[in-house]
């Protein structure tokens, strides 16, 4: 099993800390998650930037980054915020590439919830999705990354990606190599979904898992033994050939979840 963890860092010092836990555990992947305040094109600098590569460089790590899913929608109907979304993801790709990243991660989207139920707004949100996670894709193909698409947790409006046949549906449209599934399971789990048959329906086009815990109602992203997902059922006799990433909410619990898999031997 190709295991990685990302941690919600608070500082540079954090991920830091990343370079001397990789030798202590049977990790192969980091996952850098590209958001506000400590990580995104439009902050970092030359000599921030370099940082970031050398505790990559000094952990031995293959990396995946996750870009923002603040202030963005990739499935919009607003032609300007198309734009300048695009535009945005374009960006991470770019920072992707330069982090030599596999796997660049994307969230679907969303429809307003007060026009969830106008059917030409369905189709317009649809075919936006559909058309960008193509141009992102060709983006993401000439610079050696993959655009990995991930399941949304519960939201107050109308996701473009909650369930299994919708994402297999999605990806199936946008026909494209380098355009794949994120799967995580935390996220299906609180949307009441059956995780192991959602898995079963989309490892084909899996690119990425996403493993935390949380308590069935909230997005908590707690260590990997502390909830009310079974991991230790999840992964028996299940070989995941994609890497495998840990997403826990701080560095504390990251440790507690590398300890799990130690011990489990999965």
């Amino acid at each position: 099993m190709n295991w990685g963890i990302t941690c919600f860092f608070e500082n540079r010092q954090e991920f830091a800390k990343v370079a001397e836990l990789a030798p202590l555990y049977p990790i192969n992947y980091l996952e850098i998650r590209g958001e506000r305040p400590f990580f995104s094109p439009e902050d970092l600098t030359k000599q921030t930037l370099e940082f970031f590569k050398e505790v990559i460089r000094k952990s031995g790590l293959k990396v995946t980054l996750h870009a923002t899913f603040y202030d963005i929608n990739l499935s919009t109907i607003n032609s300007y915020l198309r734009d300048a979304t695009i535009q945005c993801y374009k960006k991470y790709v770019d920072l992707a590439a330069e982090l030599r990243a596999e796997v660049m991660v994307v969230h679907a989207g969303y429809i307003h919830k007060d026009a969830a139920e106008i059917e030409k707004i369905q189709t317009m949100a649809s075919r936006h999705l559909i058309e960008n996670l193509r141009i992102l894709g060709d983006y993401a193909a000439s610079r050696g990354v993959v655009i990995g698409l991930e399941n949304s947790p519960p939201n107050p409006n109308h996701l473009m990606i909650a369930e299994w046949n919708r994402h297999r549906e999605i990806l199936e449209r946008t026909d494209h190599d380098h355009v794949r599934a994120v799967l995580d399971v935390a996220h299906a789990f609180l949307q009441g979904l059956d995780i192991d048959h959602y898995y079963g329906q989309i490892e084909d086009y899996l690119a990425e898992l996403h493993v935390h815990n949380n308590n069935g109602k909230e997005d908590l992203h707690q260590a990997i033994d502390l909830g009310e997902i079974d991991y230790a059922h999840f992964f028996k006799n299940r070989v995941v050939r994609v890497p495998v990433i840990m997403e826990i909410r701080n560095l504390s619990e990251a440790i507690q979840s590398l300890e799990w898999i130690k011990k489990q031997h999965v």
